[in-house]
């Protein structure tokens, strides 16, 4: 039987799909301040359920613990709320590379068409290096 999800969102309500930040993204000299990575908006109502990250390289032994938040907001500029949280420990042993960690997500956050998820350091760490960051959501 064909599968017409793509052809028509209906069919997609109530689906989890998944997508991620188009390139490893580093954390090297980045402030708490300021986000640093953001998705496109989603272009319709979504809610997201989950997110998972992995280092793609390993942290310097300097790095005690990244601090990385998802946040929404309304635009780039827009005040960001943070509704998911973890922290990456540079210990190889406990925190491997390669390794998908779920993000700490209190409730699923509902996104609007023109809302924009944004990623954030919590916690500047110099020796930080790169992490892929996946992000699953459902249509509303």
């Amino acid at each position: 039987m064909a599968d017409f999800s793509a052809l028509c969102p209906l069919f997609n309500t109530g689906m989890y799909s998944e997508i991620s930040f188009p390139d490893t993204i580093s954390l090297i000299s980045r402030s708490t301040t300021t986000k640093f990575a953001s998705l496109p908006p989603f272009s319709r109502s979504v809610i997201v359920t989950h997110a998972y990250v992995s280092k793609n390289t390993t942290f310097a032994a300097t790095a005690t613990a990244v601090k990385l938040a998802i946040c929404r907001a309304a635009t780039w500029a827009a005040t960001r709320t943070v509704f998911g949280t973890i922290n990456l420990s540079a210990t190889v042993a406990t925190y491997p590379i390669n390794k998908f960690l779920p993000f700490t997500i209190a409730t699923a956050k509902t996104f609007s068409a023109t809302q924009i998820l944004h990623l954030k350091a919590l916690k500047k760490e110099a020796g930080a290096r790169g992490v892929k960051v996946i992000i699953r959501y459902k249509e509303k």
